[in-house]
């Protein structure tokens, strides 16, 4: 494992990179291990696999790997750490190693996302992801744009939106996808703007899957307009395999939701206090169109259970990756960006796992006198 000091705070894309290394093994890494200590020509471990250069050797590697994370027997690794196909710059595919050995059932994958939920091995529980919204916006330096949506000049490279006279078939293609990846009473749940809700709900609907609510969780700052009101709120569309009654859709009421008026849970599909994108990063890295930690804490605790296998088709920022973490919910994230799946890797790191590491509990508060929740770690709010 590389022994690069990890920086404690992420501001820039070097700063990723460096995490990255100090926080990962690459299978070129471990082969090589394994080859300094072990005697890997038995049993024919030279051969070649189906013509290419993989060798049986290098297999059966993979395959004592994914034993010992799946039984939680890998108690040596001190510190939580990713082990990465490929490798820091350029990563393929990463599983989290957690630190004590327990088993995060956490992968990240340089994946689109049709492909990523057509090869799942395993019916999702949820799906949960914020899509690109073909949002047609102007063009000019990537900096200063985000500079103006964010006053934070420091982004990740690589944003992919999708065209908006192709956003119609777009959507229908991977939601088809989505419909087929889940387990019945499973749910998908999409976050978009007010406009592309109605094309997902749609294309979800000629997958099979019913309608179950569309959420209004407000913005804070939405964008000025003159000739219509300005979009204040962004677009939470669930539908589920199966009939609405199935016994196995969940819903949990988030407890940072008011409540009604005799105490009891009374959740609304308006969604107000659900902060900001770029809060508490002030000087750090930021991804283009994240979204606000607490409206994804939210959304993962209300429709999914601890244990679940949550799966972000498009990644982008983590923001989904650090909420399934903080609740346990297993995961599995992918984008077309690299640039966004390397981000999400050190922050899950940075923000999540190594503080976990340190100090292994989250604590979760919610205020009686407002609809606010706090992550508290080390790090403080994320």
């Amino acid at each position: 494992m590389a022994t690069t000091a990890a920086p404690r705070e992420l501001r820039t894309e070097a700063d990723v990179v460096k995490t990255l290394r100090a926080g990962t093994y690459t299978l070129a890494e471990i082969y090589a291990l394994v080859q300094d200590r072990v005697e890997v020509t038995r049993d024919r471990g030279l051969d070649t696999i189906n013509d290419s250069s993989d060798t049986r050797w290098r297999r059966r590697v993979r395959g004592a790997l994914q034993q010992v994370r799946a039984s939680g027997a890998g108690h040596h690794v001190a510190r939580s750490c990713w082990a990465i196909d490929g490798t820091p710059d350029r990563p393929r595919r990463m599983i989290l190693i957690h630190g004590g050995g327990s088993v995060a059932d956490f992968e990240l994958r340089v994946q689109d996302a049709v492909r990523t939920l057509r090869e799942l091995t395993e019916p999702a529980d949820v799906v949960v992801t914020d899509p690109p919204w073909g949002l047609r916006r102007d063009p000019g330096p990537e900096a200063d744009r985000v500079a103006r949506l964010y006053g934070n000049r420091r982004v990740v490279p690589g944003y992919v939106d999708v065209d908006a006279a192709e956003y119609e078939e777009f959507t229908h293609r991977w939601v088809t996808e989505a419909a087929g990846a889940l387990r019945p009473g499973g749910q998908l749940v999409v976050i978009t703007g007010s406009q592309q809700a109605a094309v997902v709900q749609i294309a979800a609907q000629h997958a099979g899957l019913t309608f179950v609510c569309s959420i209004a969780a407000r913005r804070d700052f939405p964008l000025y307009t003159t000739r219509r009101p300005s979009f204040a709120h962004s677009t939470i569309t669930t539908m589920v395999r199966g009939s609405l009654r199935h016994p196995k859709r969940v819903w949990n009421t988030p407890p940072d939701l008011p409540k009604a008026a005799s105490g009891a849970d009374y959740p609304l599909d308006v969604w107000e206090h659900n902060g900001r994108c770029g809060r508490g990063r002030a000087g750090l890295l930021v991804y283009d169109n994240t979204l606000p930690p607490r409206m994804a804490w939210r959304v993962i605790y209300g429709f999914s259970d601890p244990g679940e296998l949550v799966v972000d088709a498009f990644v982008g920022g983590g923001a989904i990756a650090q909420a399934c973490m903080t609740l346990g919910r297993r995961f599995i994230g992918a984008d077309v960006n690299p640039h966004a799946v390397r981000f999400t890797a050190a922050r899950l790191l940075t923000d999540c796992a190594w503080p976990a590491d340190r100090a292994p509990q989250f604590t979760f508060a919610t205020p009686d006198d407002s609809a606010r929740m706090s992550i508290t770690t080390n790090q403080g709010e994320s």
